[in-house]
């Protein structure tokens, strides 16, 4: 299946001030992040257009991150190396995703038959933060951890979206949506619309709006406060889902894993 190029990350928060902020830094980030969606390794032309940062900028930097381990380089090309693992582990150790998150999600993969994925929310994005396939014979998302999807096109985005708070909703709608299919909701109205009956249902359903022929089903992980913490996904083929009772069975067995995850995310 298809990857389409993500949205950028949110900017740095205006709570920080800009002379406490290393801009250097900043920049040495944006060019990892460009990494991201690239299929092959990128030159430092490329890199200098992906980030919009000088060109002899771009390649200080780069050499900056090969002289730490953080990316190769071949025929003056450059790819990252396993070591840009290590900036995700912190957060996955935190939260003991190995020990806890991944048994919790295999089982109910297992029961549900479905591969399942769990997200939480960076800026207009939801990331893949952990994966629990079902069975192979049936069709994938194709995405794996670090993975990212917009919040307004997927069942898993909008499981998140729909549970936050209304500042960042306003926030999101207020700025021009991504369209990726003809059947994708550009309309903020509409998609408020779709965002109110997701809180009320408890479980998003999405069907085309970022790959043809593709249906999604998703439910929040939810703090005490009613907030999602992160959300619980699966996707398959647009016929297995087209009765309500089946999407509504499968939505139910996800909220049952999303009470179970709550406590240790």
């Amino acid at each position: 299946m298809s990857v389409s190029e993500p949205e950028k990350a949110a900017p740095l928060s205006t709570e920080i001030a800009d002379k406490d902020i290393s801009l250097t830094f900043a920049k040495g980030m944006e060019v990892l992040e460009a990494f991201e969606s690239a299929a092959t390794p990128l030159t430092i032309p490329d890199l200098a257009r992906l980030t919009g940062i000088n060109r002899s900028v771009t390649r200080r930097l780069i050499l900056t991150l090969v002289r730490l381990g953080y990316l190769t380089e071949a025929h003056r090309a450059y790819a990252p190396t396993p070591r840009v693992l290590r900036l995700a582990s912190g957060y996955l150790k935190g939260r003991q995703f190995g020990r806890t998150v991944q048994p919790v999600m295999a089982a109910y993969s297992r029961q549900l038959g479905d591969a399942i994925s769990l997200a939480v929310r960076d800026g207009s994005d939801a990331i893949y933060v952990a994966y629990s396939p079902g069975d192979p014979a049936l069709i994938t998302s194709g995405f794996g951890i670090g993975s990212r999807l917009p919040l307004t096109a997927t069942a898993i985005g909008r499981a998140l979206l729909a549970f936050s708070e209304e500042a960042i909703i306003d926030e999101l709608l207020a700025a021009p949506l991504p369209s990726f299919t003809p059947a994708t909701k550009t309309d903020p109205a509409a998609l408020r619309t779709d965002l109110c009956e997701t809180r009320s249902r408890g479980y998003a359903r999405v069907t085309g709006e970022y790959e043809p022929g593709v249906t999604s089903v998703a439910v929040p992980v939810l703090g005490t406060d009613r907030i999602a913490k992160a959300a619980l996904g699966i996707v398959g083929p647009e016929a297995r889902f087209e009765e309500n009772s089946v999407c509504t069975q499968k939505a139910t067995t996800l909220k049952e894993c999303a009470e179970t995850l709550a406590s240790f995310l």
